[in-house]
């Protein structure tokens, strides 16, 4: 039999949520939380033994969850695992079966196709989420796919393969926008690996299939908050910053002193990113 882990993120704990994922056979459920155990219902921890639930420092949004629940090890012991919110409403529990197909074919599985540049990021349209990676992509033009940090599935070997995801670990709070920075980063970083077949789809519907349905940002209605005054203009000053650090990293052999600039980006970002 196929041993399945679940890492799902404990933010909203809803009930229907979680009566659903206990009735899921034969697989181990992991709660990855950003929030305070004594903010955790008696629900969720009684769902499932203490060493698998994980209360880690809110420093990277839902793609530090995850990185988180990596450093911990614990999915090493399993042959498939899903990641998700614990926000998104599961229709079908057949889900399981369908992702399990695809990834004979696929590398990762997301539920639907994205839109837009959730669908497909370019480099050179977005710089920016790419400047606080280790991985950096081959060329300025680099184009992939992405599948939303609220659902996806893979295999212990693409874990393995790949090591790490590439979050921005956002020391300060700063925006909760940081989370598609370490989308797109750790998304380039797969299909860099894996090729343009990299991914598969359980729909090719934004956000939803038959088996499951992705909020933005976990709210159902499609209103997000978002950040005002003196952190809005921060976090737009550090995506410029982040732009031109990437545009001398392509072309630094026709930037004077470019040595000097990277250098001196590269530590100003390091202050926000916490991982250069």
């Amino acid at each position: 039999m196929v041993k399945i882990a679940f890492c799902i993120t404990g933010w909203h704990f809803p009930v229907k949520f979680f009566d659903t994922v206990k009735s899921l056979p034969s697989v181990d459920i992991f709660i990855i939380s950003h929030k305070k155990k004594s903010q955790i219902p008696d629900y969720v921890i009684d769902l499932i033994p203490e060493e698998r639930l994980l209360i880690r420092p809110n420093l990277g949004y839902d793609w530090g969850c995850y990185q988180q629940f990596l450093a911990s090890g614990l999915w090493q012991n399993y042959e498939i695992i899903f990641f998700m919110h614990d926000d998104i409403e599961i229709h079908d529990l057949g889900f399981v079966d369908k992702s399990l197909r695809l990834l004979k074919d696929h590398a990762v599985i997301g539920n639907g196709v994205g839109a837009g540049s959730v669908s497909n990021s370019r480099v050179n349209e977005h710089p920016y989420a790419y400047a606080h990676s280790r991985w950096k992509p081959d060329t300025y033009t680099f184009q992939h796919h992405t599948v939303r940090g609220s659902f996806f599935a893979t295999t212990r070997q693409v874990l393995e393969r790949i090591g790490k995801f590439e979050v921005h670990w956002d020391l300060f709070a700063l925006n909760i926008g940081f989370g598609n920075w370490s989308t797109k980063a750790s998304c380039g970083k797969l299909e860099s690996i894996y090729g343009q077949s990299c991914f598969g789809f359980l729909s090719s519907t934004f956000g939803r299939s038959e088996f499951i349905t992705e909020f933005i940002r976990g709210d159902q209605d499609g209103i997000v908050t978002t950040t005002d005054g003196f952190r809005k203009d921060l976090y737009a000053f550090l995506k410029r910053i982040s732009t031109i650090y990437m545009e001398i990293y392509f072309r630094e052999r026709t930037t004077r002193f470019h040595l000097l600039w990277k250098g001196a980006l590269r530590l100003f970002l390091g202050l926000f990113s916490g991982r250069f």
